[in-house]
């Protein structure tokens, strides 16, 4: 009789030790895995800063929390899903955001077209920025969200990057025009008092004549992004319309799902031309940036070994005006106003004061505080962010033209 208890005693701490041998199995596993997530969400963020800025159709970048100075912070991760044109400049505005509130910010990059049917279908983004303002309308319109959560962001561009030949015969050529006849690369270095309509009067008269001699060559390949999915490939369309040559581009044409993706066509040698958003042109070669100029009515080049790369901003009389919005994927009405990242007057003498502004009336202000925002949704506080006059404005240097209405909700 003892021995079957010992035996059974045996038995029954052989099977509490497995027990705690599978629940600790599990509990590494879980950590594996949430190691496994975060070191993905990093390495994608990273990619953003290498070669050519490549983004897949589909990828995510988490803005990880960092440090912060606010008094508290919010345990929150919101998702947000981006046209590929915008990815580079919400990736660093997602990190200050994240920086400032502690709330994370997960990104979606894809086509707008892309987002937009799987927002359709039931995708759980909370906001949602496409590369035009038709999208975001009509998610309004089929009652998906509330109207009173549209907001237009950013003013996009279009450019149209190709590459040249710098051998010495092609570059004498070139050296050789005339004052009357000048090229692309003559643009970028004239100073002349051209006003706004000669000087786009001569970039589409450049535009179509490099169009032309790139379409000669049977073999030479101009990239795109899809018209019915990415907003900038539609003006391209619209471009290539106005300058008649639609239909001698078709047998040329080269699609991409977005214009990073077209882009990507372009910067891998795989068609010598291609229609981009110019915010992504500034990310070609590394030399580039430093030519900039800062009108964007001129060209600029940047050498290579044997090519010169030239972008040519498409005069805004080829194309629609590129209004980018957004929605808070709501059918609850956003707390978009106030803005509280705009300094806030100070209401009690008493209460402490952070960075304190004068407005020219002498008002006492101070800037943001997390405690300020109670009741308004990490939603609602990211458009507010991107809204604020200072995200606005570095808007320009991400090569887009900022959006500052009164009250954003407008």
């Amino acid at each position: 009789m003892d021995a079957q208890k010992v035996m059974i005693f045996s038995l029954a701490m052989r099977l509490s030790s497995f027990v705690n041998l599978a629940m600790l199995i599990l509990v590494s596993a879980s950590v594996a895995l949430g190691v496994t997530a975060f070191s993905s969400s990093v390495a994608q963020a990273s990619s953003f800063d290498a070669a050519n800025n490549t983004v897949n159709e589909g990828s995510v970048i988490s803005a990880d929390k960092q440090n912060h100075s606010v008094n508290f912070e919010r345990d929150e991760k919101i998702h947000v899903a981006v046209a590929a044109n915008f990815a580079k400049p919400l990736k660093s505005i997602a990190e200050q955001f994240t920086e400032l509130t502690g709330i994370e910010v997960a990104v979606t990059v894809s086509s707008s077209g892309t987002l937009y049917a799987q927002i359709q279908h039931g995708a759980s983004f909370d906001v949602f920025l496409s590369a035009d303002r038709a999208r975001p309308q009509a998610l309004v319109d089929n009652n998906v969200v509330h109207y009173g959560n549209l907001v237009d962001y950013a003013k996009g561009k279009l450019a149209f990057v190709y590459a040249g030949d710098l051998s010495s015969e092609a570059f004498s050529e070139i050296s050789s025009k005339t004052s009357g006849e000048r090229n692309c690369e003559q643009f970028a270095r004239s100073s002349t008092g051209d006003t706004t309509a000669q000087i786009n009067a001569q970039l589409t008269d450049c535009l179509s004549r490099q169009l032309v001699q790139l379409m000669e060559n049977p073999q030479n390949k101009v990239a795109i992004a899809n018209p019915k999915l990415a907003p900038y490939g539609d003006a391209a369309q619209q471009t290539l319309q106005n300058l008649s040559l639609w239909q001698q581009f078709l047998p040329h044409r080269v699609m991409g799902k977005n214009v990073l993706q077209t882009l990507q066509f372009y910067t891998t040698g795989s068609v010598k031309g291609a229609f981009v958003a110019y915010s992504l042109a500034l990310d070609l070669p590394a030399d580039l940036s430093s030519n900039l100029p800062s009108n964007f009515n001129s060209v600029v080049n940047t050498k290579s070994a044997d090519a010169v790369t030239v972008i040519v901003p498409v005069p805004e009389t080829l194309y629609q005006p590129i209004i980018q919005s957004l929605v808070v994927n709501s059918k609850t009405v956003a707390t978009l106003s106030p803005n509280l990242f705009e300094p806030l007057p100070i209401k009690n003498a008493a209460a402490p004061v952070d960075e304190p502004v004068h407005k020219d009336d002498n008002e006492p202000t101070r800037a943001f505080r997390l405690s300020d925002a109670s009741g308004v949704s990490s939603p609602s506080l990211f458009v507010q962010y991107l809204m604020s006059q200072g995200v606005q404005h570095s808007l320009i240097e991400w090569g887009y033209e900022p959006i500052i209405a009164s009250g954003v909700g407008n």
